[in-house]
């Protein structure tokens, strides 16, 4: 019960860091200080400004999915909804963006969030799937040798 809470909680508290990141921060900073940087740190940042995307929406798919979670194994239900919710999510925060003075919405913004679901998405499965294989194995072998 604590274990749910404690996720819950964490949950809100990233939910209103995506939404305060972008509501406050700004990208057009760095053009203020372009003349100053090395052209290969605008880029690199540029880059990781970009991929945040993915990685932001990933960490909520992550959350969700732990949550539900806690209610029994995995299922494709659960999946789903984690999935439906992180990019429904994602749709709120561009459509928000619009009324952002320095924001804007933009589709390419919302492909990164719905690849970046997918991606963690596929890598989550994989991994759940490989570590309840290795489990089964280690319960035959143990059937095996008593």
């Amino acid at each position: 019960m604590m274990k749910r809470v404690i996720l819950l909680c964490s949950l809100l508290i990233y939910l209103v860091f995506i939404w305060l990141q972008s509501s406050y921060f700004n990208p057009e900073i760095f053009y203020e200080y372009a003349s100053y940087i090395n052209m290969n740190v605008i880029i690199f940042l540029g880059v990781l400004l970009e991929l945040a995307h993915l990685i932001e929406f990933g960490i909520l798919y992550l959350i969700l999915l732990h949550i539900l979670l806690t209610y029994g194994g995995l299922t494709v239900k659960k999946e789903v909804a984690a999935a439906v919710f992180s990019i429904g999510y994602g749709l709120v925060d561009e459509i928000h963006q619009l009324y952002v003075p320095f924001r804007s919405f933009s589709l390419l913004d919302l492909l990164k969030n719905i690849v970046g679901v997918l991606v963690v998405m596929y890598i989550f499965k994989k991994y759940y799937n490989n570590r309840r294989l290795i489990k089964e194995k280690s319960k035959t072998n143990v059937k095996q040798s008593t």
